[in-house]
């Protein structure tokens, strides 16, 4: 259980050396903070935080930097910050730039990270928000030769998807507005398993049209699983931590290959809260030197994405987790925006 004092003290250790990369001298503490107790007093404290394991030093004399234990405190009381919030002008940006692609889904997750990347000047993450199965939301057929069909589903998610389909069959204009209706009363509102396990009585052409629009949703629910977002290597990549040669290949080698966006996404939690991990608090070794903020946007239990930032473990935490936090929820309500309408 660590006094006031000490908590105090380890907060400033923290801040300064998120600030400055460098190790943070007892005697820097006094003289740029007004403690109102003697350089001998500090370094006492200090001793007792290294005992305790919240900071490491390379020697007795060096400075102090913050371990693992002392960002999880930090952190902890960031979390507890309901005043922590980007600034006005930053909000109105992000908010801005968002909502100007709000009809278009497929840039969302560029958008996001983009903006996540340049606000808090690490890596950001995001990935597309998918449904557990699609679902369909509309279906037209529209005539392109007498034994091609072009079908438009439209998912629940607004997005659009078109198949051509070669009937054995010629289908004239009125047939095809008929066979439209029947297969839409079938077929709306069900996911693929739903379709596929589902008695129809079907004409040969209905049945052509079913199964082509079996195949899209498969191919939509595989598609959805494997979007993925990255924007801001190059920021990640210029963190003092990470001037070794062999960390920057392993980092590089992680995004190209998706074993470190997949660890990130393993991380994200339930619901919209943001969830934060440090170093060591990772499971596997691919992330140990770095620090993850992540949150669920979306509508819970329905229709889900997440986005998040990757930076070394002496990240500027209070920025990253208000802005990983505000941009969540600006695409929750553009992902409401667009299921809901």
């Amino acid at each position: 259980m660590l006094t006031l004092r000490q908590e105090l003290l380890l907060n400033l250790i923290v801040s300064d050396y998120i600030s400055d990369a460098a190790p943070i001298a007892s005697e820097s503490l006094t003289r740029m903070h007004n403690l109102g107790v003697s350089s001998a007093t500090i370094r006492n404290e200090v001793a007792i935080l290294e005992e305790q394991g919240y900071i490491t030093r390379p020697h007795a004399s060096a400075g102090s930097i913050p371990a693992d234990k002392a960002y999880r405190l930090y952190v902890e009381s960031v979390l507890a910050d309901d005043t922590n919030e980007l600034p006005s002008p930053a909000r109105d940006v992000i908010r801005h730039q968002l909502v100007n692609v709000e009809h278009d889904i497929d840039a969302w997750g560029n958008v996001a990270t983009a903006l996540l990347a340049q606000l808090v000047g690490y890596m950001g993450i995001a990935t597309f928000p998918k449904m557990k199965e699609s679902r369909v939301r509309h279906i037209e057929l529209v005539q392109v030769q007498d034994f091609v069909t072009m079908l438009i589903v439209v998912l629940e998610q607004a997005r659009l998807r078109k198949h051509l389909v070669r009937l054995e069959d010629p289908v004239e204009s009125v047939q095809l507005e008929t066979i439209s209706q029947r297969i839409r009363a079938e077929l709306i509102g069900l996911n693929r398993r739903e379709i596929e396990s589902k008695p129809m009585q079907l004409s040969p052409v209905e049945k052509d049209l079913v199964e082509a629009t079996v195949l899209i949703l498969k191919d939509e629910d595989l598609a959805s699983q494997s979007e993925r977002y990255v924007d801001g290597l190059p920021n990640l990549l210029i963190q003092p931590e990470f001037d070794d040669q062999d960390m920057m290949r392993t980092i590089i080698q992680g995004v190209e290959d998706g074993s470190l966006i997949d660890a990130v996404l393993s991380e994200a939690p339930e619901g919209s809260v943001v969830e934060v991990v440090i170093g060591h608090e990772h499971v596997g070794d691919v992330l140990r030197p770095l620090s993850v903020v992540i949150c669920q946007y979306g509508i819970p239990g329905e229709i889900s994405g997440a986005v998040g930032a990757v930076g070394p473990t002496r990240m500027e935490y209070t920025k990253t987790i208000s802005g990983v936090k505000f941009i969540s929820g600006v695409m929750s309500g553009l992902v409401k925006g667009a299921y809901t309408s």
